[in-house]
Parts: C-alpha cells; structure tokens; sequence
C-alpha cells in the first residue's frame, strides 16, 4: 500500500515537473519573439514564403500572457531595488498578480507557494506562527513591512501590498538579533497618481463577503502622492462557529520635498473579531487522532468571547540623494498589537472533580488514550506588543583603481515590549471527547476576571552595521560585512555585545548570450544570534528563559532569469536542540529539588537542517507563466543526551515538499485563463523519537480568470478552488511554546471575485 501510494505520488509530480521543465526549454529555445512590427522597424527582410510548422500554429491559438509571476527586484532592507539575481542568498517574491489570483487573504493562503515555508501553529481565527528551513519564524522580530520590523502578532492584511518575500536563512546586516530560519517583508503598493482606482468584491461557497476599495488621489501639489485602500470582511470559514468580521484602513503617502529628497509614510490599521479554534493532540502521545473533521470546534461554548484583534502599523522615510553616487536614508516604524484573547481550550488528559488525571498512565499534557480531554476557559484581555525601529543608512559607491564598492553603513535601534495579563483565566470546565458531541458547560462560578497587564518582556537592540560589495573584474563580487549588536533583555541578567557576520561571494558572467540574460553563481556564509526559548509550564523549570543561542549558516547557489527567474541552492544551518528532557538529577538547567524522571527544558546537542531547494517565476511559454517551488531538506538531532532523539527528524519538518501554480491562456477565448495548482508534502514527524507520524498528502487547485476586454480591459472575473478533492490531511505538526499540537487542513474552498478598475 505505502510503496503504490508513494509511486503515484512520484508519478504525479514527475508529471508536473516534466510539463514544467518542457515550458522552460520551449522558452529558452525560442527566445524572445519580436512582433512583425519591430522586425520591419528593425530592417529585416521578410522571409520567403513556407508551410507553417504545426508546433507554431499551436502557439498561435493561444493569447499572450503577461510575465507577472516574475519578481522583478528585491524591497528588503538595504537591498530596496536590487534584482534578484544580484542577491547572494536565498529568497522568493509573491507578487500582487499571484496573491490576486489565488484569492490571498492571509499569510497562510501566500507561504503555500514557497516550499520552504510552512505552518507552526495557525489555526482559523488567530494569528499565525510559521517556519521558514524548519525553524520557527520568530514574530517578534521576523516580520516586516518595507523592511521595518512589525509586531508579528497579527494577520498583516494584503488589501495594501503589491507582494510578500520570503526572505531564507541568515540575512546578514538585515538581521539584528531574531530567528534564523528566514525573515517575511510585506512590500505596500508603491503606485500613486496614475495608478488606476478600482473595487473588490467577492464571496465564497459558505457565504463569506469581501469588499476592497484602492483608490489613488489626483496629485493636488507638485510632488505628492497619496493612496488609500479600504476593506471590510464578513468571514464564514469551514470551521463551525467560528464565524467573524474586520476592517481595515491604510494610507500611503509621498511628499518630494525637492528634486533630491523624498518623504514616505504609510500607516495601516485593522480591527478584527473572530472565534478561533485549537489544535488536536496525539493520543496519549502516542497516536494520531483518527475519524476527526476539520469542520469541528473542539469544546465549542456558546457563551464564549470570541478573540478581538486592534493593530496598527506605521512607518516614515526620508530619502535623501547627494550626488550620482551617493544617497542617505532616515527611517522609523511602530507597530501595536492587542489582543484580547479568550478560547475554549482543549488540553490534556481528561479529570475527575479532584482534579486527577482520568488516565494516569498517560503524559498529562496530552489527550488520553481514549480521546477525551479538559475543556478550559482561558481568557487574557489586554495582550500589548509593540515593535519601535529607528535606522540610519548611508549607500555609496565609489572606485579604488579598477574595482568598484558599493557601501551600506549606518545604525538601528530596536524596542520591542510585551505586556500580559498578571493572572489569566484558566479554568477547567469538564470533559469531552474527540469522537463526541460537545458538551455544555456552564461558565465556571464565581465567573473569574484577569489580572491587571504587566510587562512580561522587554527587548533592547542597539546596533552599527556595515556592508561591502567590491566588485572585481570578470564578473566578479566579494560581499562582506555584519551587525556589532548590543542586546539587552528583560529575561536575561546581563546585556550582551555580538559580532554578526555574513560573507559571500557572487560570480556573474558578463557576456551570456544576449543583454536579456543574466546568470549569477554565489556561495555565503553567516552567524546569527537568536534568543533562548521559553520553557512549558508543565516541566521542572518552568517558564524560564534559555539563554541566547547561535546558528551558523552555510549556503551555495545559481540564478539564472531569461523570460523566467530560476533558481537552485544548497544549504547547511545548525543551532541547538532544545526539548524536555527526563532527568535523574538536578543538572545545569534544573538546579532545585528534582526527583528521577522529572522532566527539564534544556538545550543539548545540535539540530542540523541540510536542504535543496529550487524555484521557477515567470513566464514559461508565451502562453504559460509558472509559479513553482520545491524543497528536500534533512532536519536531524544529534547528541542530544536522549539516544531515541538522536539522528531523527525533526518534528513538523518534511522531507520533501513542492507546489507548482500555473497561468495557461485558454485557446480560441480571448482574456479567458485556466489556474491550475498542485501540492505536494511529505510525511511530517510528529513526536522526537518519530515514532508517531502523520500521512504526506497531495492538494489539487484550479482556478479560471476572465478578463472579457482582455489585459487592458476594466473588469476582471476569477473564480479559484482550494483542494478541490477535498483531501483529509494533517497540515501542521508543530511544537509551539513546547506543546505539540497536530491542526487539521481546510477542505474544499471555492472563492468568487470580481475586480474593477474606473
């Protein structure tokens, strides 16, 4: 049975690599095709008469497509404007015409196209934790707009963006002190005067409505610019109950001071209110949960307050130009979320009215054998996250006999708090079980109130960066450079002071064949410092810090663009193991009185992700352009102390997974476009022994644009279905704040819309 299953899998993904990797030759062999009319502009003899080949009928009957999968530059940090092939790292751009098509509302509807990215915990109706390699993106740090790091803590909306970039593994003077895997940038939509108005509106098979209005303002006074996107949202997701609405509101603006400097702001914000819904866990940490629906809300309460979301983002840059060569930038953000958080929490092994395990023989923090489980009431009003940035740049270029720099330096300040509730509500109601009805519980007498907020952490980072391009005859770069960050925390006992490098070197040769070609080699290297994990409330040391740990990256890749980007690179990263480990006395992390076979968070050995990963955008054939992303990664511990854990994949880390969306003109139908899709995810562990698993799954999209004036037309009509086998699967098997919790994946979606332009 697992070698059939594994075989059609094989088969259908050769199938739609082999279509790919077809589309590319096609295009590389033919080169770009001038119309008739430049050819005669050109002064080109017509050709003498001749049959016409049979293949090149078959492209006629098919309508151009315009090349709007291909990224055509990189917005992050200091790398505002460069083209992706001048990049000596990792990264993949979703641009506003893929997120459109694909009906994107969430970051989690946007990382399915990069097979480095996945979940970590995002379940309907919260906001969402990601891995990027097989690390978890830190959201205090990892998240940006335009390059200013945000408040993670929140569903960025994409009403405002022209696309997101997933920005993979170290990224040198772009990083201060974060998560290693990867960072994620929202770009906002640059475009001002000039730019077409227009409305959205769509709806969904369960009766969801959406409603977009982007609107730039005629230009009042030489040299402004302002845009203003409005949305509102009435969600109906597949999950029961857990109905909700939002609102957002942005505003962009440029103001040109004088022909060499340029003032930007823009600021956005969203209200949003929507039940959530938990994760499943294994049985009795050792099965997989088994006739189970994605449409159940675990321990369901009518009487429940849904979670309420009020963020805001806002950023200013004052750009200043001195001469062809040199240039300044002053930049600052801030960005606020609360959260008042209130579920009913479905945790643990079942209890009696003592409070006792109804299954003893089982981890207490998992659902018993049988499935049943406590139902909790867990309520933290007043969740406050802010980020604050301030950065100072200065880019210059300039020569030293025959080579040529390119300079970044400059500072940043870094102010990140998190205020909580002194005493939340965490209260057991009572039982239920996975393969049951839910049950009604009364809330809990006297009803309980949290405690009042209070600061719960505090980050501080100050730093000086400095990069150096020197680039050397016959194509050749050599990129060095780094943060001297000093770090301090409210968890830590001391502030520290980091050296972070990244080096790299980039071949490019000069001459490829053509002016429209372009082909770069590189190779990097990069240290990154991330702060400690936190330990689960349910081991000997509880909710304490670990101390700040390293991850050191090596990678090597090539890019090549001709009509489309494509792109292959291998990678090493390693850090250390964190986990819960049984001990049989008081150690270096657990020093009170511990009895033999307590449980300590600790960090032995190492975790080592060695990966390939490779990607295509752009347009494949004149009538074909491809979005595709594939990736096999080994994620391994070792030494960890624990010999079961050792040489083991990770948990929720796949080996393989690849994605492929496509946009074919559909023949004989003018403005008329098929969106296929397809996805494929390997088995994901699910324990660290990977004694427990759960099953690697294909998905299957299609979706159809019509544009009934063709590109230049002002309506454009796209219908687009998620999963449209309606595949039962286990999308997320991550370990988030210790607890493991596996989350089931959406059915079947199927999503109207309707774009206007005027």
């Amino acid at each position: 049975m697992c070698s059939a299953t594994l075989g059609r899998q094989l088969r259908v993904g050769v199938l739609v690599v082999c279509c790919l990797i077809a589309g590319v030759v096609a295009r590389a062999q033919d080169g770009p095709a001038l119309p008739a009319s430049d050819e005669q502009a050109a002064g080109a003899a017509p050709a003498p008469a001749q049959k016409i080949p049979r293949v090149t009928t078959t492209v006629e009957v098919h309508a151009d497509v315009k090349n709007g999968y291909m990224p055509l530059s990189a917005e992050f940090g200091s790398m505002e404007g460069a083209s992706l092939t001048s990049v000596p790292q990792s990264m993949m751009v979703v641009g506003e015409s893929l997120l459109k098509d694909q009906a994107a509302r969430l970051l989690s509807d946007v990382v399915k196209n990069d097979a480095s990215v996945g979940e970590d915990y995002a379940p309907v109706g919260y906001y969402g934790d990601f891995t990027i390699r097989g690390f978890p993106v830190d959201l205090g740090t990892g998240i940006q707009i335009n390059g200013m790091t945000v408040a993670g803590e929140q569903d960025v909306p994409l009403e405002n963006k022209r696309g997101v970039e997933f920005v993979k593994g170290i990224s040198g003077v772009e990083s201060g002190v974060a998560s290693a895997g990867g960072m994620v940038n929202f770009v906002t939509k640059s475009q001002y005067v000039g730019e077409p108005q227009a409305f959205d509106f769509a709806t969904d098979h369960r009766g969801g409505a959406f409603g977009a209005f982007d609107w730039g303002l005629p230009r009042r006074f030489s040299g402004t610019g302002m845009r203003i996107n409005l949305a509102g949202e009435d969600m109906h997701p597949y999950v029961e109950h857990a109905e909700g609405w939002r609102g957002v509101g942005a505003v962009e603006g440029e103001w040109r001071v004088d022909s060499a400097t340029t003032l930007r702001g823009d600021f956005e914000y969203q209200h949003k209110v929507q039940r959530s819904a938990a994760g499943y866990q294994l049985l009795g940490g050792s099965a997989v949960p088994t006739h189970v629906f994605p449409s159940v809300m675990l321990g369901y309460q009518p009487w429940s307050k849904p979670n309420t979301f009020d963020t805001f983002n806002a950023s200013s840059r004052l750009t200043r130009t001195f001469n062809a060569r040199w240039s300044a930038r002053l930049m600052a953000s801030y960005s606020r979320s609360l959260i008042d958080d209130n579920v009913i929490w479905p945790y643990g092994a079942a209890l009696d009215a003592n409070g006792n395990s109804l299954c003893p023989d089982s981890p207490y923090y998992f659902f018993c054998p049988d499935g049943s489980y406590e139902v909790y009431d867990y309520r933290s009003p007043g969740e406050l996250r802010m980020d604050a940035v301030g950065e100072a740049l200065v880019h210059g270029q300039f020569k030293t006999g025959g080579v040529a720099h390119d300079l970044v330096a400059g500072g940043s300040l870094f102010h990140r708090a998190v205020d909580l509730s002194s005493s939340t509500v965490y209260t057991a109601l009572g039982v239920e079980n996975v393969n049951g009805q839910d049950v009604a519980y009364a809330p809990e007498t006297p009803y309980l109130q949290a405690g009042p907020s209070a600061l719960a952490d505090f980050n501080h980072q100050t730093a000086l960066l400095l990069q150096e391009r020197a680039q050397l005859a016959g194509g050749v770069t050599l990129q060095a450079g780094g943060r001297l960050v000093r770090v301090s925390d409210l968890n830590y006992a001391k502030p520290r002071l980091l050296w972070l490098p990244q080096y790299a070197v980039m071949y490019a040769p000069q001459k490829l064949g053509g002016a429209t070609r372009s082909l770069t080699v590189y190779a990097n290297y990069g240290v990154m410092l991330s702060l400690g994990p936190q330990a689960a409330w349910w081991v000997d040391n509880a909710n304490q810090f670990l101390d700040p740990f390293h991850t050191r990256q090596a990678e090597a890749g090539v890019k090549y663009e001709h009509g489309i980007l494509l792109t292959a690179d291998l990678f090493r990263m390693r850090q250390p193991f964190f986990y819960p480990k049984v001990i049989q006395a008081a150690d270096g992390f657990c020093t009170g009185n511990v009895s033999a076979g307590d449980l300590c968070f600790e960090a032995q050995g190492h975790e080592t992700h060695d990966g390939v990963e490779l990607s295509a955008q752009g347009k494949a054939t004149a009538w074909m352009q491809v979005s595709a992303s594939a990736m096999m990664m080994r994620g391994v511990s070792s030494a960890t102390g624990t010999p079961t854990f050792d040489n083991k994949q990770v948990i929720n880390v796949p080996r393989v997974r690849a994605t492929v969306f496509a946009d074919i003109a559909f023949p004989h139908a003018h403005g008329l476009h098929l969106m296929p899709g397809w996805s494929y995810t390997s088995r994901k562990e699910a324990t660290r022994d990977d004694a427990v698993s759960v099953a690697g799954y294909n998905l299957f999209n299609l979706g159809a644009r019509y544009a009934p004036g063709g590109a230049d037309g002002r309506l454009t009509l796209r219908l687009y279905a998620d999963n449209v086998l309606n595949k039962r699967y286990w999308k997320d098997t991550g370990a988030n704040y210790g607890d493991t919790f596996i989350h089931l994946g959406a059915p079947t979606t199927v999503r109207l819309s309707a774009h206007f332009t005027f």
